[in-house]
């Protein structure tokens, strides 16, 4: 059985659309993904599932939550149904129009107990948003008495010294701050090399052979990690930095047949070899010669059977992560 007794720390998705597709996304979010967004029912769901498992406070992350700031006070009053503490609120700022609203919507936010957002401070979101905006949404912030987590502040001074009505993309930096800004951003950020992230930086990552992974092959116990889990708008189960792996949390509270779900169950018992070895006798996959590591090796498997057979397997999920990436 596929089991969990007890989580810790974690997020909620309430939605994968995003109005950025940031280079650095290990959640495969952007504009492109249907327009969906968490309901009060499964929020009830999901936070009761979570008090029973003794999670007492989670984070509120997307895609963007705020794009649809109405829908987001649901979510928060299943939360307090639950009597769940709300950390912070991630955010882009990209809704931030003008201060007026913008105090709104963090006037409602406080009313309905979050008093922290988190406001992306980087040059990958900077791509798709001007940088006044997030200058405007810490200033509205400050004035609505709303604490501010920024991530990360070390990234200030490189964008305020581009013009803040406009965004920029890399290679803008790089012009400005050397050609290996690139690199040098990857390994300040600290990034999840998963879904997006994995796709952006693979061409510069060190190549291992098929046979050396193989060799190394251990559990991927990170797919049973109880810190940083996400539970999503489907009610699925993220496990800890891991995107498009899914089993539904109601399932796992219980105990999931891992009949059901062979993939997440071979690598999380037996490690990348099991899953390759699934993937070639049952799917006819033909292994590379060399790739980025073994998550490199797992997403390419992952996304063959999603993409290239169009299977539906119900611990690939959603079909999105790996679509839209």
């Amino acid at each position: 059985m596929l089991k969990i007794d007890c989580l810790v720390s974690g997020g909620i998705i309430t939605n994968y659309k995003c109005s950025s597709k940031c280079k650095h996304c290990c959640y495969s979010s952007s504009p492109k993904w249907p327009d969906d967004y968490m309901t009060s029912s499964m929020a009830d769901e999901i936070f009761s599932i979570l008090r029973s498992l003794g999670c007492n406070s989670v984070h509120i992350g997307g895609g963007e939550p705020l794009l649809k700031p109405d829908k987001i006070l649901d979510i928060l009053d299943a939360a307090q149904r639950s009597n769940i503490d709300i950390e912070y609120i991630e955010t882009n700022a990209s809704w931030y129009k003008d201060e007026a609203s913008a105090m709104t919507v963090l006037k409602e936010l406080k009313d309905h107990g979050v008093h922290t957002l988190l406001i992306s401070i980087d040059p990958y979101h900077n791509e798709y948003i001007p940088f006044w905006k997030v200058k405007a949404l810490i200033q509205a912030c400050s004035k609505a008495k709303m604490n501010v987590f920024p991530w990360l502040m070390e990234f200030w001074d490189d964008i305020d010294a581009m013009d803040d009505h406009s965004p920029h993309s890399l290679d803008e930096y790089s012009r400005s701050y050397g050609r290996d800004y690139s690199l040098k951003l990857l390994k300040r950020y600290g990034i999840n090399m998963k879904g997006r992230a994995l796709k952006s930086y693979n061409p510069i990552m060190k190549r291992q052979s098929f046979e050396q992974i193989l060799n190394d092959s251990k559990p991927c116990k990170l797919l049973s990690g109880i810190y940083h889990f996400h539970a999503d708008l489907y009610g699925s189960f993220i496990p800890q930095s891991c995107p498009g792996f899914s089993i539904p949390l109601r399932e796992l509270v219980h105990g999931a047949d891992p009949d059901k779900y062979r993939v997440f169950k071979s690598l999380e018992t037996s490690g990348i070899r099991d899953f390759v070895e699934l993937a070639i006798k049952e799917y006819e996959y033909k292994p590379k010669a060399e790739y980025a590591g073994k998550c490199d090796l797992c997403y390419d498997i992952r996304s063959y059977l999603v993409l290239e057979l169009g299977l539906d397997l119900p611990d690939l999920k959603p079909e999105g992560h790996y679509k839209y990436v």
